[in-house]
């Protein structure tokens, strides 16, 4: 092994200026053959494995999981045995009486290049993500974080105070923040660090608590009729190697209830003060990954079959359990399904995933004894948990839309028009 080869965070795309190392799929000393992975690097808009360009040998890791890579800055070192002379190399100082001279090569190569933009305010895309969809300049904001690091609670502060002073007698102002109370520390506490999707999902909870005036809504209803349904689907299904679980059928029954109540399939534009209602259903569909909770998307299902969604989620359910989502899939959601009955549990409250304006929580259909005619029979009941936001869904147009959803469900022969 003759030289050592820096190589840097490259340009993903997309803005991308940063991401946080999640794993380190090779170890100081373990050789590396070209184009394969070393790293992988969290981004807002993407997971990615960073491929090796050169073959040799991993010499340094310049970060530790958890802690953000910039882009153009290193982010390991390759001992190679050869590298052939590069622009970079050509123009670098003249050798130092070093046994092995570091030579800076250009980024690793990704898929799609776009050109470069400055750095600007240090922050996690997260927080990025959080001062554009707010519309704050992030490099107006003065970080509280790390060297100077803009957190999101900076983002929110700044956000209330420039609210308060733009805020005209028809706008009531956002609230003051002040500082957090100090957490409670002891000499036996473990910490333990919010990293990668746990670090996402707590940084969109946050911004979605604080914008949305949330309220829940809370039905139950009987699913013997859709049981029976899926059952009989079911059958046919295991012959062609697909699994139908009840999903599919909460998927197309709420995009049909979207297509009568369309104001639920909506956001709020915070800029213009206005709501746009999304005519295409792209139903999320919150998910438990080996890399953390994850929504993944199924788009413009307003215009697909009962069939055709029972493949699609069959096919993105077996994507998010091997790790293979790709950015698309995790784009663009205009409302969102959680279901938590898998682990159990009766009732929750969803949190919706900003910008969306409603989510609907999903527990497990059990047997319960019910009065049907002044009879005690058993049926299989399913227990439903919805989330609104206030500034746009009533509590009378939330139960309107519950019900409709729940009649689809008790008689789930229609949804296979």
């Amino acid at each position: 092994m003759g030289k050592t080869v820096t190589i840097k965070l490259p340009d993903i795309g997309e803005g991308v200026v940063e991401g946080e190392v999640i794993e380190w799929l090779k170890q100081v000393g373990d050789s590396l053959k070209q184009d394969e992975p070393v790293v992988v690097v969290m981004t807002d808009k993407a997971t990615v494995e960073l491929p090796a360009p050169y073959p040799g040998r991993l010499a340094k890791q310049y970060h530790k999981p958890g802690e953000m890579a910039h882009r153009d800055q290193p982010i390991y070192d390759i001992e190679v045995a050869d590298v052939q002379k590069t622009e970079t190399e050509t123009q670098a100082p003249a050798k130092t009486q070093e046994s092995k001279p570091k030579i800076e090569l250009p980024s690793a190569a990704v898929p799609k290049q776009v050109p470069s933009s400055t750095t600007g305010a240090q922050a996690t895309p997260p927080v990025r993500q959080l001062a554009k969809e707010l519309g704050m300049d992030i490099n107006a904001i003065t970080g509280t974080g790390k060297d100077g690091r803009v957190t999101e609670h900076d983002v929110v502060k700044f956000h209330a105070k420039t609210t308060a002073k733009s805020s005209s007698s028809s706008t009531r102002a956002a609230p003051e923040i002040t500082t957090s109370t100090p957490v409670l520390h002891m000499e036996d506490d473990e910490e333990q660090p919010l990293t990668g999707m746990r670090n996402i999902v707590a940084e969109k909870m946050v911004e979605s608590k604080y914008i949305v005036p949330h309220y829940s809504f809370f039905d139950t209803l009987d699913a013997t009729r859709l049981v029976q349904l899926r059952t009989n689907i079911k059958r046919e299904a295991v012959k062609q190697g697909i699994n139908v679980s009840y999903m599919p059928f909460f998927i197309k029954a709420l995009s049909e209830a979207l297509k009568k109540y369309p104001a639920v399939n909506g956001s709020v534009d915070l800029e213009t003060n206005k709501l746009i209602i999304h005519k295409h259903h792209n139903i999320g569909i919150a998910t438990k990954t080996p890399l953390g909770l994850m929504v993944f998307v199924l788009k413009n299902v307003q215009s697909l079959k009962l069939v055709e969604i029972i493949r699609m989620y069959d096919a993105m359910k077996k994507k998010a359990t091997e790790n293979k989502l790709d950015r698309g899939d995790l784009l663009d959601s205009t409302i969102t399904i959680s279901n938590f009955g898998t682990l159990g549990g009766q009732w929750a409250t969803p949190i919706i995933n900003y910008p969306e304006i409603a989510i609907l929580g999903i527990a497990r259909i059990q047997k319960q004894p019910v009065v049907v005619q002044d009879e005690v029979v058993i049926r299989e009941r399913l227990n439903l948990s919805w989330s609104f936001d206030h500034r746009v869904i009533d509590g009378d147009g939330a139960a309107e839309f519950s019900n409709y959803f729940i009649h689809l469900i008790e008689n789930p022969a229609q949804l296979l028009n």
